[in-house]
């Protein structure tokens, strides 16, 4: 038991999520992250079919009746954005944390804490600007920052409805704060103006998945899911004096002006309908023999309010994805004989459209994945290696941008609810 006491530790550092910086983030309330676990994303998939093991995926709680064991999950990933003119960012961020317990192989129970939109970005204003003042030529100039983005704490449960339908709901607690800046620089003297949002609402998803077509002996399965808001997500807006930055520290203290015991009060406004999202998806899994298999996933998702364009320094907001994905992945037999039934491999492609509020183009992006995975222990834990290429078009004022990911991913088993047998 005491490496889940080592991973729970460990999944406190999801409580402050980091991504790499990209332009898509100031749009909004940021960029939905969609892709989370790193077996989902070797199959560019958004989680609703399997990618982890055979009829089983992490994000869908439908699949986990097929779990033999309690397991503990995490990714941790590194990325890399480069906009064709070459400027690159990268950096690297645990990506989820998620405890699933099966009964009895037709119930499971989940909790889980996931990142859920990221506002990590930063802008340059217009050009430098020169004017002369009281005999001195001083340089303008001015930027804009974001920090922080949305996570959710997720609670899952799952059962079997027949022998060939399985069903699952999650309900994901929003939370998280970004801070905003605004920075105006004159000469070598700085003057920030500061926001910062707090976030709140919730969120439920339901699943189905069948195998119905099994019993006639086309060996399809169909997967289904629904999401959308059980409280639409609210943010509490702190509008702080603007302030002189007197000694570059980029915090006020009491080098500054005003100080802060001289700031004043903090003006607060509260939006209450900010963003609405619903989503469908829908899955299939062809399985080609007992080891390989074709998936094919389509999601349609959609912001049904339209006040989130408010809080974008580009005046616009993301309302509408369409995404599908392709895949083909290669589960490793149960019952493993030889070294190589330890590995499962996976390859998939995808594309997103996504469709702006204020503008008539729709953002493309393609991409493709590949991952390998590895079981080993007596409750077949196992290890992820994903890596995933994307190039995303028609980026205000920057064009394309190219992001390469990869991802590891950790899932460690133990017996908990599993009947053992008598001595």
């Amino acid at each position: 038991m005491s490496n889940y006491k080592n991973y729970l530790i460990l999944s406190l550092f999801l409580l402050s999520n980091l991504f790499s910086q990209s332009l898509i983030n100031a749009y909004g309330i940021g960029k939905k992250i969609e892709m989370f676990d790193a077996a989902a994303t070797g199959l560019s998939s958004g989680g609703l079919v399997p990618s982890f093991r055979k009829n089983i995926s992490l994000q869908n709680p439908s699949t986990w009746q097929y779990f033999d064991y309690t397991y503990f999950t995490g990714t941790y990933s590194i990325a890399e954005k480069k906009i064709l003119t070459n400027t690159k960012n990268s950096d690297s961020s645990f990506g989820n944390a998620q405890f699933i317990v099966p009964f009895k192989n037709k119930y499971a129970f989940g909790l889980g804490i996931f990142p859920y939109s990221d506002q990590y970005f930063e802008v340059d204003g217009s050009d430098n600007n020169e004017f002369i003042a009281f005999g001195d030529t001083l340089i303008t100039n001015h930027k804009f920052r974001s920090n922080g983005g949305i996570s959710t704490f997720r609670i899952s449960l799952a059962g079997s409805l027949t022998n060939y339908v399985n069903a699952g709901v999650s309900a994901d607690l929003l939370y998280g704060s970004t801070r905003q800046y605004t920075v105006f620089s004159i000469g070598e003297l700085d003057y920030y103006s500061q926001k910062r949002h707090l976030y709140s609402g919730s969120l439920v998803k339901l699943f189905l998945n069948s195998n119905l077509l099994n019993k006639i002996n086309f060996p399809v399965d169909l997967y289904f899911a629904w999401g959308f808001p059980l409280q639409t997500v609210a943010v509490e807006t702190y509008n702080y004096k603007p302030f002189e930055d007197s000694n570059d520290s980029g915090i006020q203290d009491g080098n500054d002006f005003p100080t802060i015991s001289d700031a004043g009060d903090t003006e607060l406004t509260e939006t209450n309908n900010l963003y609405s999202p619903w989503s469908y998806q829908f899955g299939l899994n062809y399985q080609i023999n007992d080891q390989w298999n074709l998936i094919g996933e389509y999601s349609v998702w959609s912001d049904k309010e339209e006040n989130a364009v408010n809080f974008s320094i580009l005046n616009d907001q993301i309302v509408s994805n369409n995404h599908f994905n392709i895949g083909i992945v290669r589960f490793g037999p149960k019952l493993i004989k030889r070294f190589t039934d330890r590995f499962n491999f996976r390859i998939g492609a995808h594309s997103n459209s996504l469709k702006l509020l204020n503008s008539t183009n729709s953002m493309k992006e393609y991409g493709f994945s590949t991952g390998i995975s590895y079981n080993f222990g007596a409750t077949n834990n196992q290890l992820d290696f994903t890596y995933a290429f994307r190039k995303r078009q028609e980026l205000e004022k920057i064009g394309d941008e190219i992001i390469q990911n990869f991802s590891i991913g950790i899932t460690v088993g133990d017996i908990w609810f599993v009947k053992r047998r008598s001595q």
